[in-house]
């Protein structure tokens, strides 16, 4: 193989995931050595920080002190002075209480300037932006060839590194659509016309394109498909943007698994009335009622309207429907009577080409339609699920299942999308996997019941 450029660490994807694993090592004073041991950080946009966030046109389910937590007492002094910025300020302000995304992306752009600035200060870190990963290839027995992009798709380069981070966001493939069966039958072909997925929804024309969707409809029926948090959020934006067409029991929800509410305790919980949970369901660290599987904040309300719960007000406008698998025909009916559909069926990771030494390219378990992408150390796991040595996974979608010092009920099964945990014990995670020469990591002080219950808004 030619002589590339080497790197001890290539992360690909400059987002909010990408840039997690620089907060990560900065919180625990690593940033440092990672750098001075150099990073190469590539990213297809102009800039590292926001991604796609601050497309999304809905809140936060975390509290908003959970986005700017990661400054306090930084021992990185540029980071640490962030704290006093207005915008850091304005979030702050908001403490518990969500934010909006686009707020949210703005302060990721405004911490991925100072590590822009951070990683050109360290000779042997590099950051090309406007690049993007286009395939990997073992190099050898503990390095890989990562082929490179130009944006514009006019210039290609080679880097060899030891260790490969995949930070690329997530996608809802068109055939989860075709593969996924709602009442029987999948969505696609029967439901092309008049389909869409949550993220096109979510996005600024999205309200948009859904009214033009149902143009010449007096009362439009429109069918949700999903229950966790997306497609609540759905409901919100089509409830507050489209209030002038949305009939009482026009719009309904279809899901498969009971909605399940988010409390700081049981007590709680049991004061408002919900009782549909079990010891199983409390986190046995912070005590928390559905910590990860639960939903919080302004689709947590919504929920809180259809369950009654806490007297919380009806919303007539909205019903639901569970799927149970006997009740296909009644599904099929909502679906063919719908003017619209929106399909909530989540993410599922960016893929590239990944080779062995041979060019031989590699199977995935996240080929599999549940496929995971990481595996319990946050390795890409192969298609037999035997994590890759050399590469990590981060992100929306990778599929992370937390355990031990995490926490969490022991009866959730599903996957964390969070970024807090991204910026904190699954960041950690990778990065003992990057530097185990040193001392080992501090232990994940953040954890403990006092650090969980001062960081109540964990996005999931």
């Amino acid at each position: 193989m030619p002589s590339y450029p080497t790197t001890p660490v290539l992360i690909a994807g400059g987002g909010p995931a990408g840039i997690a694993l620089l907060l990560a090592a900065a919180r625990i004073g690593e940033l440092p050595r990672l750098l001075d041991e150099g990073i190469t950080l590539v990213e297809q946009a102009p800039h590292i920080g926001s991604g796609m966030l601050g497309r999304y046109v809905i809140n936060s389910d975390s509290a908003s002190e959970t986005f700017v937590d990661t400054l306090v007492d930084n021992p990185v002094p540029e980071l640490a002075r962030l704290q006093h910025h207005p915008l850091v300020e304005m979030i702050r302000s908001h403490g518990k209480r969500p934010l909006p995304l686009r707020v949210v992306a703005d302060f990721q752009d405004l911490v991925g300037h100072v590590l822009t600035d951070l990683i050109r200060k360290h000779p042997a870190s590099r950051l090309l932006t406007g690049w993007r990963l286009a395939s990997l290839r073992q190099s050898g027995r503990e390095s890989w060839a990562a082929h490179l992009v130009s944006t514009c798709g006019e210039q290609t380069q080679h880097v060899i590194a030891r260790r490969v981070i995949l930070a690329l966001g997530a996608h809802q493939p068109e055939q989860r659509l075709r593969d996924e069966r709602v009442g029987g039958q999948p969505l696609l072909p029967h439901y092309h016309d008049r389909l869409m997925q949550s993220d096109d929804l979510l996005a600024p024309d999205g309200i948009g394109r859904l009214r033009a969707m149902v143009a010449g409809g007096r009362k439009p029926k429109i069918a949700i498909v999903g229950g966790a948090s997306s497609a609540l959020s759905v409901a919100r934006v089509i409830l507050r943007d489209m209030e002038d067409l949305i009939a009482p029991g026009n719009l309904t929800l279809l899901h498969k698994s009971p909605l399940k509410l988010f409390y700081r305790t049981a007590e709680e919980a049991i004061a408002d009335g919900y009782n549909d949970f079990g010891p199983a369901d409390i986190c046995p660290i912070s005590q928390f009622v559905y910590r990860f599987g639960g939903l919080r904040y302004d689709s947590r309300d919504l929920a809180m309207q259809l369950m009654g719960i806490a007297n919380a007000p009806p919303e007539p406008r909205l019903r639901t429907m569970q799927i149970t698998g006997e009740n296909d025909a009644a599904v099929r009916a909502v679906l063919d009577g719908a003017d619209a559909i929106i399909a909530c069926f989540g993410y599922r990771p960016r893929r590239v080409m990944i080779m062995d030494r041979h060019a031989h390219p590699m199977a995935l378990a996240m080929d599999h339609p549940d496929g995971s992408l990481t595996g319990g150390n946050c390795g890409i796991l192969d298609g037999s699920g035997r994590e890759i040595p050399g590469l990590f996974g981060l992100g929306l979608a990778s599929g992370y299942s937390p355990s031990g010092a995490m926490g969490g009920e022991s009866s959730f099964h599903g996957q964390v999308n969070s970024l807090w945990l991204w910026q904190n014990a699954i960041g950690e995670k990778i990065l003992s996997q990057l530097m185990p020469e040193e001392a080992p990591l501090p232990p994940l002080a953040h954890a403990t019941p006092s650090a969980l219950n001062a960081r109540q808004g964990i996005h999931h």
